[in-house]
């Protein structure tokens, strides 16, 4: 006689989320928005971005636990105020992006080679 398995089959998340009359995914998650083709990303976007949500400094620290000096420093470019190593700056940039309902990729793509041409330009003698 050949054993079968009882366990569960693990579902998806997909599958977990509530889905609407036409069948759709619903979900809590705002739409993600997009730049247009060729926009870039950079500092004075990402805080334009975050005013147009009306969030502060301190809403967006409270959601994510990056503290304010490193918001303002990406925001404001200062690349000295920010850590020397690309995880963190790509995960701030990331999880700033999320927060703000914009694409996590397209923005961290965009803004994190900055960021390199900086640390670059500075190990230059």
């Amino acid at each position: 006689m050949a054993k079968t398995s009882k366990t569960p089959e693990k579902k998806s998340e997909a599958d977990t989320e509530p889905k609407s009359d036409d069948g759709e995914q619903k979900t809590d998650r705002p739409a993600k928005a997009s730049a247009s083709k060729g926009a870039s990303f950079d500092g004075a976007r990402i805080k334009k971005e975050r005013e147009k949500k009306g969030l502060s400094h301190e809403e967006i620290s409270a959601r994510t636990k990056i503290s304010r000096k490193i918001l303002r420093a990406l925001e404001d470019e200062r690349y000295e105020d920010m850590p020397n190593a690309r995880v963190y700056v790509r995960g701030f940039v990331r999880c700033v992006a999320r927060e703000l309902g914009l694409d996590e990729d397209e923005v961290s793509t965009s803004y994190v080679p900055r960021w390199e041409a900086w640390i670059a330009a500075r190990a230059e003698p």
